[in-house]
């Protein structure tokens, strides 16, 4: 039985913000520890003020996820009370499905904001799968946060060839969200080797 659909807890930031926003979309089929390692990493390094998790309705490049408030009720259990950080049922209540539209209601709504990217290197690894990738490589600075055994294939990615010169030293992690795009990050961490295909695996062993 699905869960009942509840308010989001917030679902855009405010209209006239400034302030330097992470955009951490993804299923989260299940939300885990390592995504929230990932976006804890990015809050620290990268200095910033909120992040706003975004859990997709749908990914074409995956099978069909859990029902979708099933995982915005579990990222907000991941989280519990973050001061910092909040789950949004945006894709859901706007109607839309690809990064690159999701990213073009948040920049109309807030364009005054500092946003950026958020993904795990495995995600980095087929980036140029999705939907207009180089537009949005192109509309946001980018922060990647290494993962297990992804490191080294997701810098021989197309994303990472292609943009191999507007790379950021991960010195200056905390200038990213003052880059124009394309701009992006890659972020060493120790691991956490939690994935979401593990969590669904070891599920259907009981």
């Amino acid at each position: 039985m699905s869960s009942p659909i509840l308010p989001p807890v917030r679902t855009l930031p405010p209209s006239g913000t400034t302030q330097r926003i992470g955009l951490f979309g993804g299923s989260f089929n299940p939300p885990h520890s390592g995504h929230l390692h990932v976006a804890e990493t990015a809050l620290k390094r990268l200095q910033l003020d909120w992040i706003y998790w975004l859990p997709a309705r749908g990914n074409p490049l995956k099978d069909k996820p859990a029902d979708f408030y099933d995982r915005v009720h579990a990222v907000r259990e991941l989280i519990g009370h973050h001061p910092r950080m909040f789950v949004s049922d945006f894709e859901h209540w706007a109607g839309v499905r690809y990064t690159v539209d999701v990213l073009g209601a948040f920049m109309r709504h807030s364009p005054t904001a500092r946003f950026v990217w958020l993904m795990g290197a495995d995600s980095l690894m087929n980036f140029h799968d999705w939907k207009a990738w180089q537009s949005v490589a192109e509309n946001i600075p980018i922060c990647v946060v290494s993962r297990p055994e992804a490191g080294p294939r997701a810098l021989r990615s197309p994303y990472a060839r292609r943009y191999a010169g507007v790379r950021l030293p991960e010195r200056n992690a905390a200038r990213l969200p003052f880059l124009a795009p394309p701009a992006w990050v890659f972020l060493k961490a120790p691991f956490d080797r939690t994935s979401s295909t593990q969590l669904r695996t070891d599920a259907q062993k009981w």
